[in-house]
């Protein structure tokens, strides 16, 4: 072989050489900067969930004390209508020591005195009828008492019961971090996908560049042979 042909097929091979060499490089870079984007995307998605983790936290926080209230409240009011006569009597009880029914029997003694002052005017005062009346007065007045101070804890319960919480607000939040990091995966996805098909692209126009410098230096060395310069 002559040396324009071997210098014909070396520079072929060569030239083969760099351009498998460029498309490695290429592929590798285009992976790299894949990897990279992918990993930022990562990177800023779990900022952003850790900034939701503390708000869903801080929600939890607010709905603690409201739930624990409500929670308390729903179980008295299920004794009351669901439980024995005990839980009632419990109620009653309390009722009978609070200050609303305090206040109304503190009305007693004013309501006794009216009772046996109009007596006294009119001659009653040893009939049955006055007795009758301060009987009546007094019964009304404890039916009154206890009544309202009965009522006025369904009230407090029921109002503990509703207390509104912050259910909306964890939903959402919750909603909005399976929403962050779906998005976040599927950006990361997308830009490793993206680098590796680039870097399928850079391998085979580092081969397809191969197979041109080869055919190139095939056909030059062929056309050195039909000159007789082999």
């Amino acid at each position: 072989m002559s040396v324009v042909a071997a210098a014909v097929i070396g520079g072929a091979v060569v030239g083969a050489g760099a351009s498998m060499y460029s498309g490695s490089k290429a592929a590798s870079a285009s992976k790299s900067a894949a990897n990279t984007s992918a990993n930022a995307t990562m990177a800023a998605t779990e900022m952003q969930l850790e900034f939701q983790r503390e708000q869903l936290d801080y929600y939890k926080e607010l709905d603690a004390l409201p739930r624990e209230y409500r929670e308390a409240a729903l179980t008295q009011l299920g004794d009351l209508y669901t439980g024995d006569g005990q839980n009632q009597q419990q109620f009653i009880d309390r009722a009978k020591n609070s200050p609303i029914y305090q206040a109304i029997m503190g009305n007693k003694k004013a309501g006794n005195d009216a009772i046996m002052a109009n007596a006294s005017a009119t001659g009653g005062l040893r009939t049955g009828n006055t007795q009758r009346a301060l009987y009546d007065s007094n019964i009304n007045l404890e039916n009154e008492a206890l009544l309202t101070a009965y009522n006025d804890q369904i009230q407090g319960l029921s109002g503990l019961a509703g207390l509104p919480g912050y259910e909306r607000e964890i939903g959402n939040t919750m909603g909005a971090m399976g929403t962050t990091s779906a998005a976040g995966i599927d950006a990361s996805g997308q830009a490793i996908a993206q680098g590796q098909v680039a870097s399928g692209q850079a391998w085979q126009q580092g081969i397809q560049g191969a197979g041109n410098a080869i055919q190139s230096g095939v056909g030059n060395y062929l056309w050195a042979s039909g000159k007789g310069l082999v």
